[in-house]
């Protein structure tokens, strides 16, 4: 059988029902792009979505043992273990403790699935055996950090893996391409040469399979969330870091009450001398000024506070604001404190009873100069008004804990749901 067609066939026995009915994978495994290659034992896989496949071997191989495989690789491309070698630093001499720890991630999503490759059932059952320690059920960056820290060196994959080393690129594992640690082997086709996926191609793969496998699952009898179910989560649900976020609405929020302008008969109009008997007014420009309503109740993390406030006090010192027009009040159940500040966070947080935050939000329409933008912290446990300030911009940044639910903000208030740590 030609090697082209023992793939054909073995993608379409992932996806069949009757066979390993996996149809969520569809998008991912016609994005692979096969590659004959007697460089590897069996298959392997390239940062760019190529498949390696010895076709010695496919022309013999069972349809649902080539499956396996091909589930396995995709798989790496699927959790990104490249993308993430780079951000934990992997090289060449940590490499292969990667690729064990990598494999341990596929073993674990391949399982839930049923289409675990032999070998590699072996190879993790064989990790596991020598290192009982080893905790179930982890992300590979763990996996990772518990292997490396071990004096052993990484276990070998059976007498079939054991292939002539390239002394050039040091040691590669024969069926582990770059997709799984992102260090290129030198039998693998560059990245510009036909054929391959772009990374912003693979991201949108990635996102696909995700959304495709969340729809799958919500219709299993008795499913139980596990590695997948996570992965699906983080994919086709990205968070941005809220830190980011915050400090993203407090510029924004800045520059827009920047542009603004008013009309005066203090200033001349540049264009009078064009219009001579008729006075028009001028235009004066107006200097944002920024309030902090600090929620002092007691249930408010004082840690996600701070952290909070120095978001926003670093993103409105970058954009010029003075310590003249940043104005800090702290409130409970009524105002406290109202100072002016060149730090937000040097106000002091006096409180600790209930909260309404409406009489900050009243407060703010009787300081001179009044606030172009309002930042609130607070837990969000507050009855709020049915009309923001006028004139002012309202960003609400939300100190939650990690699970908890937020609670409901008006919608003419900017939203930012600012969560500790898990």
């Amino acid at each position: 059988m030609r090697v082209a067609d023992a793939v054909a066939a073995a993608k379409l026995w992932l996806i069949s029902e009757g066979a390993a009915d996996l149809p969520y994978l569809s998008e991912g495994l016609y994005a692979l792009v096969t590659v004959e290659s007697d460089a590897v034992d069996t298959v392997a896989a390239d940062e760019s979505w190529r498949l390696y496949v010895n076709p010695a071997w496919a022309g013999v191989a069972r349809v649902d043992e080539l499956g396996r495989e091909i589930a396995h690789q995709l798989w790496h491309l699927l959790l990104d273990h490249a993308g993430r070698a780079r951000a934990a630093g992997v090289d060449r001499a940590t490499a292969a403790t990667w690729r064990t720890a990598s494999d341990l991630g596929v073993c674990d999503a391949l399982t839930d699935e049923g289409v675990v490759p032999e070998r590699l059932r072996e190879h993790a059952r064989a990790v596991r055996k020598a290192r009982p320690d080893l905790a179930e059920g982890r992300s590979t960056e763990e996996y990772w950090e518990q292997t490396r820290t071990l004096d052993s060196a990484p276990l070998d994959r059976g007498e079939g893996d054991r292939r002539a080393r390239d002394d050039t690129a040091g040691a590669e594992d024969a069926d582990e391409g770059s997709a799984s640690d992102g260090l290129p082997r030198s039998w693998e086709l560059p990245p510009e040469a036909a054929g391959g996926v772009e990374p912003a191609q693979g991201d949108d793969v990635r996102r696909s399979v995700a959304l495709a496998y969340r729809a799958a699952v919500a219709v299993r009898p008795g499913h139980t969330p596990g590695l997948l179910d996570r992965w699906a989560e983080q994919v086709a649900e990205p968070r941005i870091p809220w830190e980011y976020l915050l400090a993203q609405a407090a510029r924004r929020g800045v520059g827009w009450t920047s542009g603004r302008t008013h009309t005066t008969y203090a200033r001349p109009n540049r264009r009078a001398a064009s219009t001579p008997g008729i006075l028009l007014p001028g235009w004066r420009r107006q200097n944002p000024t920024v309030a902090c309503i600090v929620d002092t109740s007691g249930s408010v993390d004082e840690e996600m506070l701070g952290r909070a406030l120095g978001e926003v006090e670093g993103a409105v010192v970058a954009l010029g604001v003075g310590g003249s027009d940043l104005t800090v009040l702290t409130c409970d159940a009524a105002v406290h404190t109202v100072a002016r500040l060149r730090r937000a966070r040097d106000a002091d947080l006096v409180g600790g009873g209930g909260t309404d935050l409406r009489v900050a939000l009243a407060a703010l329409e009787t300081l001179r100069p009044r606030p172009t933008l309002a930042v609130v912290f607070t837990d969000g446990y507050t009855p709020w008004p049915d009309a923001p300030p006028p004139g002012c911009a309202v960003i609400v940044a939300l100190l939650l804990h990690a699970e908890q639910a937020a609670p409901d903000v008006p919608g003419w208030a900017t939203v930012i749901e600012c969560r500790a740590d898990p």
